[in-house]
């Protein structure tokens, strides 16, 4: 009993870590910036989109399965996506077609963590990792942005969904001057099970304490 109120203690004390600290990213923006023209989003009829610069994508309650969408480009460098055993290659030009789903891949008993895709080409640049999404928009420097939600957000507030079961990334490749639009290639992701996160370092920090809390449990409780 002693040992089921210890790992009911720490279980709780992850969950509540989750829910008590926000999921933030870096900072919340919207695309496309300034005067450019996103042209996946043009092509749908869809005003400015808000969501996350700067932010890496997390799975929450895997193994999950996810559903990878390509919904083409607009790009001069030739760009690819690559998740698993899911990729799309761009060679260039303007693949964007509306609405279409251009190609799905779809990934199974995918665990809970950082998700390990990334994007290459960039003219050469290295390749974009997630968790290392650290670009600087203002620079130029190859970055992509996140949206949660099969809706996209397109009320302009500063406030925007930090979890959901569907993500969409648009990338900026770095290249066109920084033109800012993030449609140099636009990538959706669909689960079943789970939920997509973008949490601030402090919420895995405390997520993770708090589960070390719990393995210090079971093997205190496996001891004796």
């Amino acid at each position: 009993m002693k040992f089921l109120r210890q790992t009911l203690s720490a279980g709780a004390l992850a969950v509540a870590a989750l829910v008590a600290a926000p999921a933030h990213a870096t900072f919340v923006g919207s695309i496309p910036g300034g005067a450019a023209t996103n042209d996946y989003l043009a092509a749908i009829g869809s005003g400015p989109v808000e969501g996350w610069f700067n932010a890496n994508l997390y799975l929450l309650g895997g193994p999950a399965n996810i559903s990878v969408q390509y919904f083409g480009a607009e790009a001069g460098y030739s760009n690819s996506f690559d998740f698993g055993a899911c990729g799309f290659d761009h060679l260039g030009g303007n693949t964007i077609t509306g609405a279409q789903v251009g190609s799905t891949c779809n990934l199974t008993n995918v665990a809970s963590g950082l998700l390990n895709f990334y994007f290459s080409g960039l003219g050469g640049a290295p390749n974009l990792v997630n968790g290392a999404n650290d670009g600087n928009v203002a620079l130029a420097v190859p970055n992509f942005f996140v949206t949660l939600g099969n809706t996209f957000d397109t009320t302009i507030n500063g406030s925007t969904p930090g979890s959901g079961q569907v993500a969409w990334l648009f990338l900026d490749d770095g290249g066109a001057s920084g033109d800012d639009n993030h449609d140099d290639m636009v990538i959706r992701l669909a689960l079943t099970g789970g939920s997509f996160q973008v949490p601030e370092p402090t919420s895995l920090a405390l997520l993770g304490v708090a589960l070390l809390g719990l393995g210090a449990s079971r093997r205190k409780s496996a001891a004796k």
